[in-house]
């Protein structure tokens, strides 16, 4: 009797430890999904003539658009104005065929350009600074 119990609690505990290691694993994949699908930071900004800062992600739109990841109203920059993402370690800027342009430093953006810290962007009659994100610490637009 006693060797019946004896084996009979020893399989219930083993069926307790493998329950316990499937849910533990079970919630480690749902994090790791969830981190997956979770925008990175790349650890730069955009910093703006007003001193607003925009964190930038893997893939950012700009423009007027609601589904714009950056919305920046103003008349003259276009619902999908242009696209910065990054490849490999590089962040790069392309217009995505907006009315009035995309310029860095003054030159009209044609095809997708790497971005430098410290370049001038131009959307519309808005100009923005590319800057790592800890070198802000004014809300002054005295960067620009």
């Amino acid at each position: 009797m006693f060797e019946l119990l004896s084996r009979t609690l020893r399989y219930v505990f083993i069926i307790l430890i493998y329950y316990f290691l499937y849910n533990f694993l079970k919630i480690m994949i749902a994090d790791l999904r969830r981190e997956k699908s979770q925008p990175k930071e790349t650890g730069f900004i955009l910093l703006d003539d007003n001193g607003n800062s925009y964190t930038l992600f893997d893939v950012n739109t700009i423009g007027r658009a609601e589904d714009a990841d950056i919305i920046i109203d103003d008349p003259f920059i276009s619902s999908k104005h242009a696209l910065i993402s990054r490849r490999g370690s590089k962040l790069l800027i392309q217009d995505l065929h907006s009315t009035n342009g995309t310029f860095l430093n003054s030159k009209k953006v044609t095809r997708p350009l790497r971005l430098k810290e410290n370049d001038e962007i131009t959307l519309g009659t808005k100009k923005f600074k590319f800057l790592r994100g800890e070198t802000v610490g004014a809300k002054d637009g005295s960067y620009l």
